[in-house]
């Protein structure tokens, strides 16, 4: 008994400590992790893209809204090889998070595979610090 709440407190302890180091996330300045999306937008089974890249993004971005409060999007161009050899270039979108976390990130991924069959995004995950600047005080 004694050493299930010496364990209880320490533990109790341990969380007091941490809770000041973590960011909150939203904040509007502090540390915080960036999910930085890359979708490719060949169809998985043609290997060719079905749908405009303006489509593909306003599929996305409908996605990405019913999880996220908001996002940067760019476009880009990839290539790769596959188990065959054969190189494949596309078009791909670019969506950037911040504010997030990885159960919202993993929910807007597991609607834009379906949405726009593909095998797989890529997500590439890092802690960054960020400020919204608001201009300089008088």
């Amino acid at each position: 008994m004694k050493n299930r709440f010496l364990l209880i407190f320490m533990i109790f302890l341990l969380c007091l400590t941490l809770s000041g180091c973590a960011a909150q996330p939203g904040t509007p300045t502090g540390e915080d992790v960036r999910y930085t999306l890359y979708i490719g937008l060949n169809d998985k089974n043609t290997y060719t893209q079905l749908l405009s890249t303006e489509d593909a993004a306003n599929k996305v971005t409908d996605i990405a809204l019913k999880y996220a409060d908001g996002f940067t999007q760019l476009s880009g161009k990839g290539a790769y090889k596959d188990e065959k050899g054969v190189i494949t270039h596309e078009n791909c979108l670019i969506f950037e998070f911040y504010g997030t976390n990885e159960e919202q990130v993993k929910a807007i991924m597991d609607e834009v595979l379906q949405e726009l069959n593909q095998n797989s995004i890529l997500i590439e995950k890092q802690t960054v610090n960020y400020e919204f600047y608001a201009g300089a005080k008088p």
